[in-house]
């Protein structure tokens, strides 16, 4: 019967069941009975969590004590996560680190991923730049990789360079660099918003294509962040000439502003689909981060 139901009818034939107003919830709803809408998962959880989706805003419970026996471990569940992640954050089952250029870069990233994917955010961790006051830049990026892979630091780590020249220049710098398999590098992705932006310099105002070249991480903050007063969007203003890449470095002014703009965006937009809609570089940027680590992908993405 279930292989027959898409999964909105499937929510649509519980919740008849419960509009019918019975007292106690039976037979189709309750997951050990044989002939359950629920017990197709295996899981109690996952079958917590599918009564959770089908009542949003009612208090929902299920009875767990199958799960358990007198000679179960008494720690809390709350108490048994601290003491795995402790006891594994030295292995590559624990936490990603995700290494960026500086402190503007960990702290946008951070933000959109608990607005966009909060389901994902504890899966990741970010170094602190403020705390103790690290230096940036795509440069200092590329050391701090090498570094940490020689420590043989076991979390699986992710080095992500601007995909502008200097991230460009830096990231190349690593190719002849053998890494260890817990060890992904990675520019941030080529968009559609960069591949024909407004740039500026000495011959005026023109659209280019800025991926790799003129890229940071504020052209992924959306078009509302980045236009300016007059409803425009900020050119990217090209400045040194990078010799090894053979490009300009192309930078966007008032920064600040810009990230200000995408800040009021995340609190604006409550819902996390609405915000993936809306700013779709950000969330082309956060499932680049998300696929790193998948099988056979190489060190340098």
């Amino acid at each position: 019967m279930l292989e027959k139901l898409t999964f909105p009818e499937w929510l649509q034939l519980i919740r008849d069941e419960v509009a019918s107003e019975r007292k106690s919830i039976g037979g189709r709803l309750n997951p050990w009975h044989f002939g359950s809408l629920l017990s197709a998962p295996g899981d109690i959880f996952t079958q917590l969590a599918l009564l959770i989706e089908v009542l949003p805003k009612a208090p929902v419970w299920m009875d767990c004590t199958a799960l358990y026996s007198e000679d179960d471990d008494p720690r809390t569940p709350q108490q048994m996560a601290r003491d795995e992640d402790a006891e594994y954050a030295d292995f590559p089952s624990g936490k990603i680190i995700v290494l960026t250029e500086g402190r503007s870069d960990t702290r946008i990233i951070t933000a959109a991923l608990h607005a966009f994917y909060p389901e994902y955010a504890d899966a990741y961790q970010f170094l602190d730049f403020e705390e103790f006051k690290i230096e940036g830049g795509a440069s200092l990026l590329a050391r701090m990789i090498k570094v940490l892979s020689g420590a043989r630091v076991q979390n699986r780590m992710l080095a992500l360079f601007d995909n502008d020249a200097a991230g460009a220049e830096a990231y190349r710098s690593l190719a002849g660099v053998r890494f260890p398999p817990n060890v992904r590098l990675m520019l941030l992705p080529d968009t559609k918003l960069a591949a024909r932006y407004p740039t500026l310099g000495p011959a005026g105002l023109s659209r280019m294509n800025v991926n790799g070249s003129g890229a940071p991480i504020e052209l992924y903050l959306g078009r509302s962040s980045l236009k300016d007063r007059g409803g425009k969007l900020r050119p990217v203003r090209w400045s040194q000439w990078i010799e090894n890449v053979g490009r300009y470095q192309g930078v966007i002014q008032d920064k600040e502003t810009v990230y200000r703009a995408f800040e009021a965006s995340l609190k604006e937009t409550r819902s996390p689909a609405s915000l993936r809609r809306r700013l779709p570089e950000m969330n082309q940027l956060l499932q680049t981060i998300f696929s790193a680590f998948q099988d056979r992908q190489p060190p340098i993405l």
